[in-house]
């Protein structure tokens, strides 16, 4: 007999991937972690620098993400209909344990602006789905196509030895291609082709800005 969630149930779940989004070592995944066995060739202190940056861009997107998924959540009323989202959650958690565990192992950390792009993008999700629900989903679409093209050009860009890396990022990659197309499916409408492009514009070069330590020595959150 299967037990049926009561909205105070709901919000308990919520609440707790919030905190698990928000607080340092809290994340637990679901799947193993990719490239475990996978060995690394040796890099130097430049090429380890670079993985991290790219891990730490990464890791702030899905935190944006995240955030995008539980003001939907949120503005649906945290109820069943919004299973698709809710499983995109459970994914999200599993890319930022990942993250934060190759960030360790480099010797990196997370931004330390996480709880401002969290509430930013909770805000955003729960103004659009207020709005209109096809409109949140085609936020949905709209960012893991975007995160999942900077994927694609940093899995390339990782230095030649870091395969543990390059095994997350393919493995986030596939998933982000899976979560836009879900997207859809539920009922997302694509964004307009003149948003879509300013928007990937600031994408890129929001990207640009935040790697750019990898020539420059700066930090940058």
């Amino acid at each position: 007999m299967s037990r049926r969630f009561t909205h105070s149930d709901r919000f308990v779940d919520q609440l707790d991937t919030m905190l698990r989004t928000l607080v340092p070592g809290a994340t637990r995944a679901s799947r193993a972690r990719p490239g475990m066995a996978v060995k690394n060739q040796s890099m130097t202190a430049e090429e380890t620098r670079h993985s991290i940056d790219v891990l730490r861009h990464h890791h702030r997107a899905r935190v944006i993400g995240q955030g995008v998924y539980q003001g939907q959540r949120f503005a649906t009323g945290i109820s069943s209909r919004y299973q698709p989202v809710d499983d995109l959650s459970v994914r999200g958690i599993d890319h930022l344990d990942w993250c934060d565990t190759r960030l360790e192992e480099l010797g990196g950390q997370p931004s330390r602006l996480i709880p401002f792009y969290y509430t930013t993008s909770l805000g955003a999700g729960i103004l659009l789905s207020r709005r209109h629900r096809a409109h949140g989903l085609g936020l949905v679409n709209l960012a893991e196509t975007l995160q999942g093209e900077s994927l694609e050009r940093q899995m390339a860009a990782l230095p030649a030895g870091d395969n543990k890396s390059r095994a997350i990022i393919r493995q986030m990659l596939d998933d982000c291609t899976r979560h836009a197309r879900v997207a859809l499916e539920a009922g997302g409408e694509r964004w307009p082709g003149g948003w879509r492009w300013v928007t990937s514009l600031g994408a890129r070069a929001c990207e640009w800005r935040r790697l750019r330590r990898h020539s420059s020595g700066n930090m940058i959150d």
